[in-house]
């Protein structure tokens, strides 16, 4: 070999993967390590550009690569080793598919000469699913199986290719161990933004169906980027603006015209509204309207039908098929400054002004938290006294989060309600925390905690994220859920756990709450960014107080009883 082609095949498969990553941005990786995995791992560690967290479990890894795709906008990397590596990460993995990430997902994998023979971990399609694991599908926007160093640029310019996708995008890249340590050429990518400019024939209908009208709109996670474009719309036009749960802070939740968030833990006042008012057409930005922000209810379906607006074509009409729908595939922002130059600016005032809200309440000296005092205390604490990011766990920590805490910017409320997996955000918060820069807070359950947490990363890595613990020792929307069905609930009670000495044990800060006078002296200060150490604030949390999540039930209900959805009436939250 010529010295000039020595130089070109310089470095390894393993160290020519890890280049690709740095040009592509990648500035963390998160995973776990194993004999399969170990060159490309080796060639990880020595890269100068990226940071390599070595987490607690794939799951919890993957999770951690998600919520930090979508607080830095980047591409972050999931690396596993075979077998059980790989099908531990998929939890977290299908999470970040469904919430939008940005994650590639790396693993090892048995070489062809091995595949069939019994190899520990065997990881080929004699073990595992092709659609799920080695090809694209439901999970993997795109996936690739690395033998050959040929192979690399084609696989470099298609995952810069998927990148440019601004709904997200998920990957695999697997690699048999003997392709890792194969002399390769290094391959690069490069990221090109892609434009979604709507067609002036869309806007044109749009106009027509909204201009002089009565329309609400209805905000989603699409359109987090689009605040200031919202605002101006709401203002010129005085529509009344709801949001689902993933949109919190999309739109002022304190602004006179903003109405709550519709489904999961979401406001009564979103339905009386629909009812007083009975807007002509509904706006929606940036959602697909799924179960746990509409529950599919026809009281949302106004006289006039929908103008919907998402990037993906196939979101418009997917909840309500029978609806009168004018779809627009389009990025939100560019949309609405199209639609703002034609819009008529309202005369009189908005269709819908803001009641007075309730009254603070009242701490009561004795006895278990109630989870609404504990949120109160963290608006004070957390959400008005710093920027920083709530991410709330799946459960009766998501309902109360949805239902009590109110955000006045986009970004800083993190939920999950497609996938919506326990782990999600016990393990996601040092992910959100380290793509900030300053302390995360994740509102958790105790079913949650149990489950799995990645307390002593961060502890290991200085990540000052907090984990709040709503201790109620039950399983509790497991719990509320069944009472309210009419059923017994099985097994849903907890053995006591004392979360504050748990945390002690693995080396962060550990606080107990009893009582809610002790709950601002508890989280005074947990939130600022000089803090450098992880904290977790277990708090006693009554278990007889009702999660504001019973429409979820009554949409359960509707389902296993193929009940008419024709016959849709108000339901009130609990």
């Amino acid at each position: 070999m010529s010295g000039a082609a020595s130089a070109v095949l310089s470095t390894t498969v393993a160290g020519a993967v890890v280049a690709l990553l740095e040009s592509l941005g990648v500035r963390r990786a998160y995973g776990l390590t194993g004999g399969p995995i170990a060159p490309f791992c080796d060639a990880l560690g020595r890269s100068t550009r990226i940071r390599t967290l070595h987490c607690r479990h794939e799951s919890g890894a993957a999770f951690a690569a998600l919520e930090d795709s979508l607080a830095s906008g980047e591409l972050c990397a999931v690396f596993v080793t075979t077998g059980p590596g790989i099908t531990n990460a998929l939890t977290g993995i299908c999470a970040a598919r469904s919430d939008g990430g940005r994650v590639l997902l790396i693993s090892a994998s048995t070489s062809a000469r091995e595949t069939g023979r019994g190899a520990f971990q065997e990881t080929s399609p004699v073990t595992l699913p092709v659609e799920g694991i080695f090809r694209a599908g439901p999970i993997f926007h795109s996936a690739f199986r690395l033998d050959e160093p040929a192979q690399l640029p084609a696989i470099a310019a298609e995952i810069a290719l998927g990148l440019a996708r601004p709904q997200g995008w998920v990957g695999h890249l697997t690699i048999p161990i003997g392709a890792q340590t194969e002399l390769c050429a290094p391959a690069f990518a490069r990221v090109v933004s892609c434009r979604h400019d709507c067609d002036p024939a869309l806007i044109d209908a749009s106009v027509a169906r909204l201009d002089r009208r009565e329309f609400a709109i209805w905000a989603g996670f699409g359109a987090r980027g689009a605040s200031a474009e919202l605002a101006e719309l709401a203002a010129r036009t005085g529509a009344a603006v709801m949001c689902s749960p993933r949109a919190k802070g999309v739109f002022p939740e304190d602004h006179p015209q903003y109405l709550g968030v519709t489904g999961f833990g979401g406001h009564e006042r979103v339905k009386e509204y629909l009812f007083e008012a009975r807007p002509e057409r509904i706006l929606v930005l940036g959602s697909r309207l799924g179960e746990f922000t509409s529950f599919w209810d026809l009281d949302f379906v106004p006289s006039g039908g929908f103008v919907h607006v998402d990037l993906d074509p196939c979101a418009a009409g997917a909840a309500y098929p029978e609806a009168e729908t004018l779809s627009v595939s389009a990025e939100i922002g560019s949309f609405l400054r199209a639609l703002l130059g034609r819009l008529s600016p309202r005369v009189g005032s908005p269709a819908w002004t803001r009641h007075a809200d309730a009254h603070p309440l009242e701490l009561r000296a004795r006895g278990p938290v109630r989870p609404a005092a504990l949120m109160a205390a963290v608006q004070r604490a957390i959400v008005d006294a710093s920027d920083a990011i709530v991410l709330c766990e799946a459960g009766n920590a998501f309902a109360w989060g949805t239902h009590a805490l109110s955000f006045r910017t986009a970004g800083r409320y993190r939920t999950s309600t497609l996938w919506g997996a326990m782990g999600h955000a016990s393990c996601g918060v040092i992910g959100a925390t380290l793509a900030r820069g300053t302390p995360g807070v994740a509102l958790v359950g105790d079913g949650a905690m149990l489950m799995q947490t990645e307390i002593s990363t961060a502890v290991q890595y200085g990540i000052p994220a907090v984990w709040i613990v709503l201790n109620d020792g039950l399983y509790g929307m497991i719990e509320q859920g069944m009472r309210a069905q009419g059923l017994r609930p099985l097994e849903t009670k907890l053995p006591a756990t004392d979360f504050a000495a748990h945390a002690r044990a693995l080396g962060a800060q550990g606080v107990r709450v009893e009582h809610e006078p002790e709950l601002d002296a508890a989280l005074a200060g947990i939130a600022a960014p000089a803090r450098t150490r992880p904290i977790v604030v277990d708090v006693r949390i009554d278990p007889a107080e009702p999660a504001p999540f019973l429409r979820r039930v009554q949409s359960l209900v509707r389902q296993t009883s193929h009940a008419d959805p024709s016959h849709s009436h108000m339901e009130v939250e609990a």
